[in-house]
């Protein structure tokens, strides 16, 4: 499977690209072949790590909770590599420090998923309890109503 270039920003791969970023292909070896720093294929298996089926893109999710954790497991791919490799560089007119560098995207990573466990939470307050009707009823000791009335939920809290 090729990548897709621009990035389709509706699919999951799509919005984890937007959150990395990794939008752009670009030749890192020069030698003509133009790629985005992860693949398609990379990211759909980070992806896969938060997603209950093996096609992300598959499912209507109500939540981005999967994709900003896919996001922060790619942040920090690219933090240890940049933290292997880069180390720290000086010249004349040029210094790096990959170790910094590393520090600055592991804290993007740290957000992402800070964010995702907000979300998380949310949606898990949202469908923690149901409000049930209760109608308390005078019944002789050991006898159960019959019958149960429901009454709608603007007409209790209204």
């Amino acid at each position: 499977m090729s990548d897709q270039f621009p990035p389709d920003y509706s699919t999951a791969v799509g919005k984890v690209r937007a959150l990395i970023p990794d939008v752009e292909f670009v030749d890192w070896e020069n030698d003509g072949n133009a790629s985005y720093m992860f693949t398609d294929n990379h990211l759909e298996g980070l992806l896969s790590l938060y997603s209950p089926i093996e096609n992300p893109d598959d499912v209507d999710y109500t939540s981005t909770v999967h994709i900003r954790r896919a996001a922060a497991d790619a942040i920090d791919a690219m933090a240890t590599s940049e933290a292997l490799i880069s180390k720290v560089i000086k010249t004349e007119d040029l210094q790096t420090d990959g170790a910094k560098v590393a520090n600055a995207l592991i804290q993007r990573a740290i957000q992402l998923r800070r964010q995702a466990d907000k979300e998380e939470d949310d949606l898990n307050l949202a469908t923690a309890f149901t409000v049930v009707d209760f109608e308390p009823a005078r019944q002789p000791l050991g006898v159960w109503p019959t019958t149960v009335r429901r009454v709608p939920f603007d007409q209790v809290w209204g």
